[in-house]
């Protein structure tokens, strides 16, 4: 009975998409042939349209993504996992941060020498470690992505994963974008890093970034292709949010998800 209502109601549908079809155009030619509707294409067209405007709709209510430039994005997980993030057991731990259990994971894809990079943060980061990671919610990790255009962000990275290793990742990285502008105008990355370490360890930095390769941790899993990107972990989805996000509009966004 329930199939027979479907058939039912498919046959009333593509008469009714026939009939509007028709009166659209019904003289229409096309290469020489005169045009006839489709009916099973347009209802399927009708119905892929219907179920992208619902997705746009989720995410505005979800994350009141209201700031301009920002795109949302949701991808497959690549594996199934309990955060699907880096495992703390990786030499990458001290782009790390927050419990490997917090119900959400939040990833970053950021370049030294982007401005925008910069204003994100400066002015969101901080906010979301406070009220977020360290509270339990959120497991932040940081992953470099230097574009190809900044002739000088490989340099830069080496340098703060160089310091991240010895323990002085946060005041590195933190030192790279707040004078962005000067190392990024000549290059001279080495004496703004100067500035905030002690020269023993600063000694030990140059070292290893003289003699360590550029390592894996350029690594784009997510095919991001512009800085800043952010990728919100939740139940195995990730979700790309490209541009600057405010924390108004991510505060909104991962309180949804927390209820």
């Amino acid at each position: 009975m329930e199939r027979n209502s479907n058939l039912e109601c498919n046959e009333m549908t593509d008469k009714w998409v026939d009939d509007r079809l028709a009166a659209l155009a019904p003289d229409t030619q096309i290469n020489g042939a005169v045009w006839q509707p489709n009916a099973a294409r347009a209802f399927n067209r009708l119905r892929e349209r219907d179920r992208g405007a619902r997705a746009r709709r989720w995410f505005l209510a979800a994350a009141g993504a209201s700031a301009a430039g920002v795109v949302l994005l949701t991808v497959p997980a690549q594996q199934a996992c309990a955060s699907c993030l880096l495992p703390l057991t990786e030499a990458s731990d001290f782009r790390q941060s927050g419990p490997p259990d917090a119900p959400i994971g939040c990833e970053i894809y950021s370049d030294y020498e982007c401005p925008a990079c910069a204003v994100l943060f400066q002015e969101t980061v901080p906010k979301l470690t406070e009220q977020y990671v360290n509270t339990g919610k959120v497991r932040l990790l940081h992953r470099d992505l230097p574009l190809p255009q900044h002739r000088f962000a490989r340099l830069a990275a080496s340098y703060a994963n160089a310091a991240g290793s010895l323990g002085h990742y946060d005041l590195v990285a933190n030192q790279l974008f707040r004078t962005q502008k000067i190392w990024g105008a000549d290059g001279n990355v080495d004496a703004q890093v100067a500035q905030v370490l002690a020269p023993g360890v600063l000694q030990q930095v140059r070292k290893l970034v003289q003699t360590r390769p550029a390592p894996d941790v350029f690594a784009n899993p997510d095919h991001v292709n512009q800085t800043p990107s952010m990728v919100i972990v939740y139940k195995g989805k990730r979700t790309v949010i490209a541009g600057v996000v405010r924390f108004e509009d991510l505060k909104k966004y991962l309180d949804e998800l927390l209820r």
